[in-house]
């Protein structure tokens, strides 16, 4: 990591945006230099435009696109004043694309109000480590590892692999202004987590995505590509999931219905089974088997200190009355803004245009 450098007349801007790769997204990027006569911020920094048609998100007839800044994190990895900008996709008139999840989330907090920016997201990022196309920790022919079970926050050459880069990452995501509160090394060798959070809506899915982009940037310097399979590797091995906990300001309050607002949640989870598992990402079927903690993805429940639940309430917070919930279901692929929409459609229960409307006059 490079220390800032306040004498210099110009900074590179990484514009990082989400393509419209089907049916898994991911990030890309590119610099810009801009030549400094104020300090940046997001109001400064231009709108750039890209070639949708590379991208899935145009047809080459018609293939220009426009980065819009969103947000604006600092660059670890080229230090000084240089700057990573999360953007939204637009049309060229000014429009929202389609592939623009952020955009929709964004309009579902406007139209809610009130108190919705302050309900908390943290959000558990599991990811898979390759050289080339095997794990990290396996042989060739997949079939090296001792059964599951060790390596779960392990220690030793033998139990962990890819720890220099993960907790390089780590360093990288703190020095960048993202809101990360650890890491661990998961149950399957060369499987990785990071927990980024609390953080509100918005800035949850922000964080993240720039998280996933350090990570894969970080990976180049190692030869080592980061996946987000939900089941990187077939076989008796948990997949790799985004668990997201979720709190509204009624769930945390110690004086108000906190367990009857989480309780509610989960009552109208139950609901609408199919429209969060819409968002939850590619290969849900492959990864929530039943076989591996969480129950089945066709399937749902919710417990007490119960890992095997769709939804999980920690056991402190029902001892207390109030705290948070666990969504343990979205894949290691989802779009974290997508999810975090569909948890607030779940908890101000306007799923539908006519509920949405209701809600947003209350």
């Amino acid at each position: 990591m490079k220390e800032q450098d306040t004498s210099c007349k110009y900074v590179f801007a990484e514009y990082i945006w989400i393509d419209g790769v089907s049916p898994t997204q991911t990030v890309r990027s590119k610099t810009k230099v801009i030549h400094l006569k104020n300090a940046v911020n997001t109001f400064d920094l231009p709108e750039w435009g890209f070639d949708g048609s590379s991208t899935s998100q145009a047809e080459g007839t018609a293939s220009d696109c426009v980065l819009k800044p969103a947000s604006v994190f600092s660059d670890p990895i080229r230090g000084g004043n240089h700057i990573l900008v999360m953007c939204e996709v637009m049309n060229t008139d000014g429009t929202p694309h389609n592939t623009n999840h952020r955009a929709n989330l964004r309009k579902l907090t406007d139209v809610l109000e009130g108190d919705v920016m302050d309900c908390w997201f943290g959000m558990e990022q599991e990811y898979t480590l390759f050289q080339g196309s095997t794990p990290l920790g396996f042989s060739g022919d997949r079939r090296f590892p001792a059964a599951q079970g060790p390596y779960y926050c392990g220690v030793g050459a033998d139990q962990v692999f890819g720890r220099e880069l993960a907790e390089e990452h780590m360093k990288a995501c703190l020095e960048a202004g993202i809101k990360l509160s650890g890491i661990n090394a998961e149950v399957m060798p060369g499987q990785w987590e990071f927990q980024v959070g609390p953080l509100g809506p918005l800035d949850v899915g922000d964080h993240l995505w720039v998280a996933r982009w350090l990570l894969y940037r970080l990976g180049e310097e190692y030869r080592i590509s980061a996946t987000l399979d939900s089941k990187p590797v077939t076989g008796d091995w948990n997949g790799a999931g985004m668990h997201c906990n979720f709190s509204t300001p009624e769930m945390r309050s110690p004086t108000g219905e906190g367990m009857t607002a989480i309780t509610r949640w989960c009552e109208s989870a139950s609901l609408f089974i199919n429209e969060h598992l819409e968002t939850y990402g590619e290969g849900i079927e492959m990864r929530l088997t039943g076989k591996h903690e969480t129950c089945r993805w066709d399937q749902f429940k919710w417990g007490v200190s119960d890992r095997t639940a769709s939804v999980r309430i920690p056991l402190v917070t029902a001892q207390e009355g109030y705290g948070y919930l666990e969504d343990r279901r979205p894949n290691a692929n989802a779009c974290p803004y997508r999810v975090a929409s569909a948890m607030l459609k779940t908890a101000y229960n306007c799923w539908d245009a006519e509920s949405l409307i209701a809600a947003a006059r209350k």
